[in-house]
């Protein structure tokens, strides 16, 4: 037992300092647009690079995303050495100069291109990892220590020069690729996933989760470009990365040990969209005053909403069964998507306002304010429509209601499952199979019943078996059965 809990706890370690190396350096790669300019503006390094980029990344997910829906890929059969390959060419035709010879925008082309596969690949490859963890509180502490590690190594390694910063990054990921295959060996064989979300609430729930996400990006991407080259730049140009990073983390930190049982992004969308709205109404009439606060308090909203999502794809993916790759390349596609968009309305805005002498502030609250404001009436109608079903559904379980009670036995049943699946804190697939095996079921009935093979029902066994630290089947029907009596 002793030597099961070392191995857990160095896994765990290995997990959260492979991944943090990883962001560190896929952050750095996209800040000094692979390591060929030492200054941003923001989240900005060069515009160029970040459109290329962008563009790469929606393609990169889009094609995981139809492969995964045709059964070509399947789980654990994503490669990253192609993806960190592409990023240390990168690293080292951006620092060195080796492009010189070739037009800029080529030059631009080929780095935002490369980092834009790479990230989206190494993202997809490592979720996968903390979704196969066989305890999902365990795998979101382990990413947000990822994080810590992220926020810390990033902002001491912006402060030197570019070409070492490219070395260190270079190393960064040669070790977390070796982590994550050290890593891949001790997790074993992730469980079979399905490629669709089968029930309407949870596909709506995941609707208005990567619709905030998406807005919350787009926002932040009309904020930078349209003050770029104008008398407000300072509003992000003059933004410490570290700040909103370290900010934003302890944030995320915070959050994840509140919600640690059933993480909700839209809760806390509900609380930065406030923030985003105050910041932009004032830019008009305070935007020299505000400076790069504004500019600071905007980049954590959209760094605190891109890290709690990291959390929710991989509660997500193991509460629904569904692929981990398939929700990570739709959380790359929808932030990519909508970062592209707003780029090119902050041009827009920024050409304008020169054009026609308007106030560009003014542009820029119209233009981010409205999508802002829809969307939080969404979110908060959402809450309101939630709260009617059950409001509803207390009304027709009166005297009046002509849907029959179930049995006494099964409402226990019933009880008693919902209880153990969130004390031991079961996946949606656990508690179904943890339903079967409390009724006595085989391995092989619940395969046909599940549509699933014998081999996975097996591995979600052993998982159901170590978290109500039971031997076997006799033991946790007896449990079950002596539980459901006093439910």
């Amino acid at each position: 037992m002793l030597m099961r809990t070392k191995d857990a706890a160095l896994l765990s370690v290995a997990l959260a300092a492979g991944f943090g190396l990883c962001k560190t350096a896929t952050s750095l790669a996209y800040i000094t647009a692979m390591g060929s300019v030492s200054t941003s503006v923001g989240f900005v390094s060069q515009l160029g690079f970040m459109f290329a980029m962008t563009a790469a990344t929606i393609v990169t997910a889009v094609a995981i995303i139809a492969l995964v829906r045709a059964g070509r890929i399947a789980p654990w059969s994503l490669r990253q050495t192609p993806a960190l390959v592409a990023l240390c060419a990168g690293f080292l035709l951006g620092s060195t100069g080796a492009l010189s010879g070739l037009p800029a925008w080529a030059a631009t082309l080929l780095l935002g291109g490369l980092c834009g596969y790479a990230l989206t690949v190494l993202m997809a490859a490592w979720l996968e990892a903390f979704a196969a963890e066989g305890d999902t509180s365990a795998a979101i502490v382990q990413i947000v220590c990822a994080l810590i590690v992220q926020a810390v190594l990033a902002s001491l390694l912006l402060l030197v020069p570019a070409l070492p910063v490219a070395a260190v990054s270079v190393v960064f990921l040669l070790v977390s690729a070796a982590v994550l295959a050290w890593a891949k060996g001790r997790l074993g064989p992730p469980p079979e996933s399905r490629v669709l979300v089968a029930d309407r609430k949870d596909r709506f729930t995941l609707f208005h989760a990567y619709l905030c996400l998406a807005v919350v990006v787009g926002v932040v991407g009309i904020l930078h470009t349209s003050v770029l080259g104008s008398s407000f730049e300072h509003i992000v140009g003059d933004v410490n990365m570290g700040v909103p990073l370290a900010a934003s983390t302890a944030i995320t930190a915070l959050v994840a040990m509140l919600m640690v049982q059933r993480l909700d992004p839209v809760s806390v969308y509900k609380v930065c969209f406030p923030c985003m709205l105050v910041i932009l109404s004032l830019l008009p009439f305070l935007g020299g005053f505000l400076g790069p606060v504004a500019g600071t308090v905007m980049i954590t909203c959209y760094d605190v909403c891109g890290m709690v999502f990291l959390l929710f794809i991989v509660e997500q993916s193991r509460r629904l069964g569904v692929s981990s790759y398939l929700l990570t390349s739709l959380y790359m596609v929808a932030s990519s998507l909508f970062l592209l968009v707003g780029l090119a309305i902050g041009m827009g805005l920024g050409a304008v306002s020169a054009d026609y002498g308007l106030s560009l502030l003014t542009l820029l609250a119209f233009a981010a304010i409205y999508p802002l404001a829809v969307v939080l009436m969404v979110v908060l109608r959402r809450g309101r429509g939630d709260a009617e079903p059950a409001r509803e559904g207390a009304a027709a379980a009166g005297p009046t209601s002509p849907e029959p009670a179930p049995r006494e036995a099964e409402a226990a049943f019933e009880r008693c499952l919902g209880r153990y699946a969130e004390t031991y804190g079961l996946t949606k697939c656990e508690t179904e199979i943890l339903g079967y095996l409390a009724r006595g079921r085989s391995a092989r009935f619940i395969a046909e019943e599940l549509v699933i093979s014998e081999n996975t029902v097996w591995a979600h066994v052993k998982r159901v078996y170590a978290k109500l630290d039971v031997h076997d089947k006799q033991e946790l029907m007896s449990r079950f059965e002596a539980d459901a009596k006093r439910a």
